[in-house]
């Protein structure tokens, strides 16, 4: 049994390419991923940091507010 190895080049090329592409889509698929989750977990920790800081200046307004 003889092996043609410009077919096996060929094939093997192929793959390569092939694998470069679905490794490449991955990449920019899981580095949206985490860049979105990220963005997320970044919006709620300002939003929780304003709700503390809020509550601050509520609190200031009302012991600055004369009572009755």
């Amino acid at each position: 049994m003889e092996i043609d190895l410009s077919f096996f080049a060929h094939r093997v090329a192929m793959l390569a390419c092939l694998s470069g592409f679905v490794g490449g889509l991955l990449f920019v698929l899981v580095h949206g991923a985490v860049v979105a989750l990220s963005e997320r977990l970044r919006s709620r920790a300002h939003r929780a940091e304003r709700i503390a800081q809020a509550r601050i200046r509520q609190q200031s307004i009302m012991r600055a507010m004369p009572r009755g």
